[in-house]
C-alpha cells in the first residue's frame, strides 16, 4: 500500500500514474488519494509507523510541511525546504522523506530543450513545490531568479536562504519583467479544477520562453493556454510527475 495524501485530491495524478508502474510489473501494490483535513492528517502520518503493510506515503498540497516535521530523516535539500513529497516507511517505523518536485520540474524543462543554466527565471508561488523548483532552479546554475508568493514575506525569507546557499545567483523576491525571462512556473494552486484565474499577465513575455504550470487538473490550464498563444514551450504538472517518476519510485525501493 503506498498512499498520497492532500486537500484536495481531485486534481492529483499521482495514482494512474503508480498503480499502471505496479500493474505493467506486477507488483502487489495499490495508490490511493486520501483528502485529509490538518489534523486527521497528522494522525494519518503516526499511523503510517505501525502500519506494517505500507511502503510509507506521499505528501501533496497542503501537507509537504508537517510530513517534513514527522519525519525522522530527511535529504540534505528536503531538510533545507522543510518540505517533503516523498516518505518511506522503513521496516522500524521510522520515516525518511525527501523532496523531488524541484528536480521533477528542471528534468522536465531538459526533455522540453531547456537547460536553467545560466538563464533567468520567475517562480509564482514558493510553498512546498515552488521553494524545491527556486532551489532546483539555482542548483541547476540559474543566472538571475524572481520568486513571489501570497503570503506576506514567504518569497523574501526564501530569498534570503537561497542567497546564502547559491551565492553566484542573483535572487530576488519581486515580481519579474517578463520580457527578460527564459522560464516561467506557476507553482501556486491558481488555475486548479476549473479556477479560471491566472497567477500574472503573460504579457511581454517572449515566443523562445518556457512556461510551465504545477497544476495536473487540468493539464491544459488558463495559463498554458495563454502561452500557447503567445508561442511559447509549454509545461504541464503531469510533465513534472514524469520528470521526478524514476526518483520517486527508487525512494520506496522499487528498480526501474
Amino acid at each position: 500500500m503506498l498512499p498520497i495524501i492532500g486537500r484536495p485530491v481531485e486534481q492529483v495524478k499521482a495514482p494512474m500514474v503508480f498503480n499502471r508502474f505496479f500493474e505493467e510489473r506486477s507488483i502487489d501494490c495499490v495508490m490511493a488519494a486520501l483528502e485529509l483535513e490538518n489534523e486527521a492528517a497528522d494522525t494519518f502520518i503516526q499511523s503510517v509507523r505501525g502500519m506494517a503493510n505500507a511502503l510509507g506515503y506521499i505528501a501533496t498540497v497542503p501537507h509537504k510541511q508537517r510530513a517534513a516535521s514527522a519525519c525522522d530523516e530527511l535529504s540534505s535539500r528536503a531538510a533545507f525546504l522543510g518540505a517533503v513529497n516523498l516518505i518511506r516507511r522503513e521496516q522500524d517505523g521510522r520515516l525518511v522523506g525527501d523532496m523531488t518536485d524541484g528536480l521533477g520540474c528542471v528534468e522536465a524543462m531538459r526533455r522540453h530543450g531547456v537547460d536553467p543554466e545560466g538563464k533567468s527565471a520567475f517562480v509564482i508561488g514558493v510553498g512546498g513545490a515552488g521553494s524545491a523548483i527556486a532551489h532546483a532552479l539555482a542548483e541547476a546554475g540559474i543566472s538571475h531568479l524572481n520568486i513571489t508568493d501570497s503570503a506576506a514575506g514567504r518569497a523574501e525569507a526564501l530569498q534570503l536562504r537561497l542567497s546564502q546557499i547559491f551565492p553566484k545567483v542573483a535572487i530576488k523576491a519581486a515580481v519579474a519583467d517578463m520580457q527578460t525571462l527564459d522560464i516561467v512556473v506557476n507553482a501556486s494552486p491558481v488555475g486548479m479544477n476549473g479556477d479560471s484565474k491566472m497567477p500574472a499577465s503573460l504579457e511581454g513575455i517572449r515566443p523562445a520562453a518556457l512556461v510551465a504550470d504545477v497544476v495536473t487538473n487540468p493539464a491544459d490550464t488558463p495559463w498554458l493556454k495563454k502561452a500557447k498563444e503567445k508561442g511559447c514551450i509549454c509545461q504541464t504538472g503531469l510533465e513534472m510527475v514524469d520528470g521526478q517518476f524514476d526518483l520517486m519510485v527508487k525512494h520506496f525501493g522499487f528498480r526501474i
